[in-house]
């Protein structure tokens, strides 16, 4: 699905950036400096290939098929700032797939206003590829979520999320109660001022949510795997262990792993996260 021209914007952006004085053209330019496509459910909803959600088309890409899946696993990719295809999660969900029970299906989902490395996109706004976890996005992919969780008739369902992916699969956890039986969260800034805090950023506050935020909404009884590397600079160690903590605090029984000499990238390959999907996925 092509790129629209003018791509769209939450009112909490609008009303942000015309409370800085920046005026409305200013805002458009900001607001496009990612490419974005005009709302519109899949005319082509096959939920193998591209799945609607809230209103947009998502792309996605599909590994196993069952008439009924004893397992789901969904990966959520995260920022790529630097403009590369979102395509960084499709390597471990090919892996969860070939490693999981014979009727498990794994899901690389692109993000509103993503591409993947055929240039085609995602519809919906990625916002420069930066503050772009708001609700409007996270409902997005909750919406195509458990859409996907009804044509796979999945028992289970288990988001994997990787950095800003984390964040919203942590949200998605606390603000749709149900919709995932677990999670593993790599990477994750759950904690966005205080993420923006200890990189030195400054300027606007983010609109974008902090997965802190929804942990006395999530049921007790789900499963959530922390894990983030110890070279890790982008979301660093101190924000993964404070999660995991409030997690504890509210009864859950939180896994944690900080991975030695591992950083913010290379942690998307390590088998732990494989472990823990597979382990989350597995539990009754």
């Amino acid at each position: 699905m092509a790129p629209s021209l003018v791509p769209k914007v939450p009112m909490r952006h609008w009303r942000s950036s015309l409370h800085l004085g920046l005026g409305l053209g200013a805002a458009v330019l900001l607001a496009g400096l990612a490419p974005s496509a005009a709302a519109a459910p899949c005319e082509q909803n096959d939920h193998l290939t591209r799945v609607s959600g809230g209103g947009e088309c998502l792309l996605v890409k599909t590994f196993g098929q069952a008439a009924q899946a004893a397992m789901l696993f969904v990966l959520i990719h995260g920022a790529h700032s630097s403009g590369s295809p979102a395509t960084s999660m499709v390597g471990p969900a090919a892996a969860l797939q070939r490693q999981a029970a014979p009727n498990a299906v794994a899901v690389a989902l692109l993000r509103p206003g993503y591409n993947n490395a055929a240039g085609e996109y995602s519809s919906g706004n990625a916002v420069g590829r930066a503050d772009n976890f708001y609700v409007e996005n996270i409902d997005v992919v909750a919406d195509a979520i458990g859409r996907l969780k009804t044509f796979h008739k999945a028992r289970r369902v288990v988001l994997i999320g990787h950095s800003s992916g984390a964040a919203i699969a942590g949200v998605i956890l606390g603000r749709h109660p149900g919709l995932a039986d677990a999670a593993v969260l790599a990477a994750c800034p759950c904690d966005v001022p205080t993420w923006r805090a200890m990189r030195g950023r400054s300027g606007s506050p983010w609109i974008s949510e902090s997965a802190l935020r929804y942990v006395e909404r999530i049921p007790a009884a789900t499963g959530v795997a922390v894990i983030v590397g110890t070279q890790d600079v982008d979301t660093p160690p101190a924000l993964s262990v404070a999660y995991a903590e409030a997690l504890r605090a509210r009864g859950i029984a939180a896994e944690l792993s900080l991975l030695d000499g591992i950083d913010h990238v290379a942690i998307i390959g390590a088998p732990e996260i494989i472990a823990a999907a597979l382990r989350l996925g597995a539990s009754p």
